[in-house]
């Protein structure tokens, strides 16, 4: 009995497989004839880019696979900082020790450094241009900010100046606190000997980010155009982060609080956290929300007329637009070959965290209409 029993059953799951495998394939499963499967065009190998434009070489080794050219000055300059470390991890001092350990501070001032620092620097600027322009890819920033900052660490004197890069790596992480700080902090010390150890070095927490721009941002005696530009941005971001605050506010008229913080920081513009980690901010009212703006306003202005007195080609040097035949370009006047080195700082130092914040442009560009009529 149970032997037939099992035939039978043994029959019908036959009979419905049979029927199954007999079916029309649905239409949600393409056959093989439909295949999405086809030929790759040549691209970089390098799992990280996958660029098919430019100029792609051919892999020496293997002679099978492509990289992109901007792929391969990035190994190349990634090789150098490599080789100079692992040839200054050899020195050593009579009592053992690292240059790495024993120069902290000073590390630049030491015999057989400054090749190391000038390849770990032209390695970070690599990365950038590779990797890390507008929209680039946020651990290529991280990894750019920790090479610098370490750099900073080892040689605070910075005779290759990187702090100039720093701010604008932090506002682009929504780090704004952190970069306002570390320019204070310079702003503060700009006469002092940073390489002296008996002194605190970026102790700067937490500073005032509403404050007025301190007078060497505005007025001099120098101004280090990158911080100047970084903490405009800041306050732009901050502006555009209080206009939107606003508007919610005059949305949400008759909410209670809680729901008035969770429903404004879903209308602010920036991802950073200065205005969306301030509830005591966004919980004033319509009218003070209006005094802080225009406050904030009289800020930018500032800093934006800071710049233009002492760079007036500033932004068209970050966005690359070119010089009108007919522009008189002011005292001193610079070779092409300055031009060229002060676009591609400016470039490396501002642009990105720039063209990252939805409308910074648009304010410069109304900024800009104004000073042009002032200035007539």
């Amino acid at each position: 009995m149970l032997v037939r029993l099992r035939n039978y059953l043994s029959a019908n799951a036959l009979q419905e497989n049979t029927e199954a495998n007999l079916k029309p394939v649905p239409a949600a499963m393409p056959a093989w004839s439909q295949s999405d499967y086809k030929l790759s065009p040549r691209a970089c190998e390098l799992p990280t880019c996958g660029n098919t434009e430019g100029n792609l070489l051919r892999c020496p080794a293997c002679q099978a696979v492509y990289y992109c050219v901007e792929s391969s000055n990035l190994e190349k300059a990634r090789e150098a900082y490599v080789k100079e470390e692992q040839a200054l991890e050899e020195i050593r001092t009579s009592n053992n020790e690292s240059l790495f350990d024993l120069g902290v501070g000073y590390f630049w001032d030491i015999n057989h450094t400054r090749d190391y620092m000038r390849a770990r620097h032209d390695m970070v600027n690599t990365l950038l241009e590779v990797f890390g322009g507008p929209g680039g890819r946020e651990e290529t920033v991280e990894e750019a900010l920790g090479h610098l900052l370490d750099m900073l660490r080892l040689s605070r004197g910075d005779g290759m100046r990187v702090r100039d890069t720093v701010p604008g790596l932090y506002i682009r992480l929504g780090e704004e606190q952190a970069a306002y700080d570390f320019m204070k902090w310079y702003a503060i010390n700009h006469e002092e000997d940073w390489s002296d150890e008996t002194r605190t070095y970026l102790d700067i927490n937490n500073a005032d980010i509403f404050e007025d721009p301190l007078d060497i941002w505005v007025v001099g005696p120098s101004i280090s155009l990158a911080h100047v530009a970084a903490v405009l941005l800041i306050k732009v971001r901050i502006l555009l982060d209080l206009q939107a605050a606003q508007s919610a506010r005059r949305a949400l008229r008759g909410s209670i609080p809680a729901e008035i913080i969770e429903l404004i920081r879903s209308y602010l513009v920036i991802s950073g956290r200065i205005v969306k980690s301030r509830p005591d901010i966004l919980l004033r009212s319509v009218e003070d929300l209006a005094n802080l703006i225009q406050r904030i306003k009289g800020q930018v202005r500032r800093l934006y007329e800071s710049i233009n007195r002492n760079n007036p080609h500033f932004w068209n040097l970050i966005q690359e637009e070119r010089f009108s035949g007919t522009e008189e370009v002011p005292a001193p006047v610079l070779s092409e070959a300055d031009l060229l080195k002060m676009r591609h700082a400016l470039k490396r130092d501002n642009l990105a965290s720039w063209a990252e914040t939805r409308g910074a442009f648009d304010v410069i560009q109304s900024l800009g209409a104004d000073f042009d009529r002032l200035t007539e």
